[in-house]
């Protein structure tokens, strides 16, 4: 009796021992997920629509701050996409219009490339870039192409992983340089505008 009540408890801790060895494993690996607000290879499509502030002109005999322009509107398209983590490139094709004091319209078309840097807390990002390219200008019946360099600086909040509204303001130098030297200006416009960027990889 003794001997057959040991070979059982010899066999349950074998069978015990067994199973032990052969049940799978449960038990979930750990992972460390990171959260990644811009990744290389984004893309964003922006679109805005603002006004324009003439400020002042520049002109071979200093400042002139008497513009003769209104305030405008302006409107843009953009596309960028981000080769790093930050830093993004891309193009912008925009329009604005300014009426001077004798009810003239001032329009004029910038085509641009742009650079530029993202900095992002939390559900806020600061794009800030630099905007470099050519400009269709009509004035009456004068028609003019030059330069256009803009740095802008913005603020977008982060609604969802697709979409983010906010404003911008770009500075907007406008060089115009002809044969006769005195009749150069370069005017300097100040663009506030407001929309959403639509995101995408």
């Amino acid at each position: 009796m003794k001997r057959t009540i040991f070979t059982l408890l010899l066999g349950a801790i074998a069978l015990t021992a067994i199973s032990a060895q052969t049940a799978p494993d449960t038990t979930q690996p750990s992972s460390v997920l990171d959260y990644e607000p811009i990744r290389k290879g984004d893309q964003v499509i922006r679109i805005t629509l603002g006004t324009t502030l003439p400020l002042f002109n520049l002109t071979p005999d200093g400042v002139e701050t008497q513009t003769n322009l209104s305030p405008g509107g302006s409107g843009n398209i953009g596309f960028s996409r981000f080769v790093t983590n930050r830093i993004a490139m891309g193009g912008e094709i925009a329009f604005a219009f300014n009426t001077t004091i004798g009810g003239n319209l001032y329009f004029y078309l910038p085509i641009t490339y742009n650079i530029g840097y993202e900095f992002v807390f939390n559900r806020i990002h600061v794009p800030v870039s630099l905007a470099i390219g050519g400009l269709f200008q009509t004035y009456a019946i004068t028609n003019y192409f030059g330069l256009i360099v803009r740095p802008e600086i913005g603020a977008y909040w982060q609604y969802s992983p697709a979409w983010s509204f906010g404003a911008q303001a770009g500075w907007n130098v406008i060089p115009q340089w002809y044969a006769n030297g005195s009749n150069n200006r370069t005017g300097n416009i100040l663009g506030l505008s407001a929309g959403f960027r639509y995101h995408f990889y």
